[in-house]
């Protein structure tokens, strides 16, 4: 994993909140059974919720550092380790 220790740490705690004060179970819920937009043509539905957790955390300046020196490779690696599971129910 290409992302800095310290930067890691900055994803998991922004996304944790925001997970925290949207309610993670609503979350997850929505996204195993397709109450998204354009859930017909996710192919890695995984993915889509991963990278959709980092965007709804509202943290660009320091998505900005991380890519700086990282790629979406990268960046899923860590968002991986953070964001939990979704399975396709849909």
């Amino acid at each position: 994993m290409r992302v800095t220790p310290g930067h890691f740490d900055a994803l998991q705690k922004a996304i944790t909140d925001m997970m925290e004060l949207y309610g993670a179970d609503k979350i997850i819920s929505e996204y195993e059974q397709g109450h998204i937009a354009r859930a017909s043509k996710v192919k890695d539905l995984q993915k889509r919720f991963c990278f959709d957790m980092l965007y709804a955390s509202n943290i660009p300046e320091l998505v900005d550092e991380i890519y700086d020196y990282a790629n979406n490779d990268h960046i899923y690696t860590a968002l991986k380790r953070i964001c939990p599971k979704v399975i396709r129910n849909y």
